[in-house]
């Protein structure tokens, strides 16, 4: 398991503002590291064995950790999960793909601000770089 935090330090030192975003976060001072808006949500925290990346970009590739922790395990396919489906995950699954890696987005694993966005990267773009299933699919399939 890797989890992908978008934290930023206290001040949001370091968070350009080029992206309405960027700018909302830098604006709300949240995700900052430490705070409960930085805290993983109850039940999805770092358990032994597990990795974490952080990351301050809308992808889990950008500036991060993730390529070297991937290749490390041997790891070839990604299961994208989490918040902001047309951002973070899409994001993460077209850097992915185009990398090399199978994405596997579950969609009943995501979500965003808003049905339509969420289905307007579920069934446009996803299409194109991932295979879309369901977390049952994703569960019988592992075994």
């Amino acid at each position: 398991m890797i989890h992908v935090w978008f934290l930023v330090d206290s001040g949001v030192r370091g968070l350009t503002r080029n992206s309405p975003l960027f700018e909302g976060v830098r604006e709300s001072g949240a995700l900052v590291r430490g705070t409960w808006g930085g805290a993983p949500v109850d039940g999805l925290e770092r358990v032994e064995g597990d990795y974490a990346v952080e990351k301050m970009r809308m992808s889990a590739w950008e500036g991060t950790q993730l390529e070297t922790v991937l290749k490390a395990t041997g790891r070839d396919t990604i299961i994208d999960t989490g918040a902001w489906t047309n951002m973070s995950i899409e994001h993460t699954a077209r850097t992915g793909a185009d990398k090399g890696y199978t994405i596997i987005v579950p969609e009943d694993c995501c979500s965003t601000m808003n049905a339509d966005w969420h289905n307007a990267s579920i069934n446009c773009a996803m299409q194109n770089v991932a295979t879309v299933t369901s977390v049952d699919e994703v569960i019988t399939a592992l075994g």
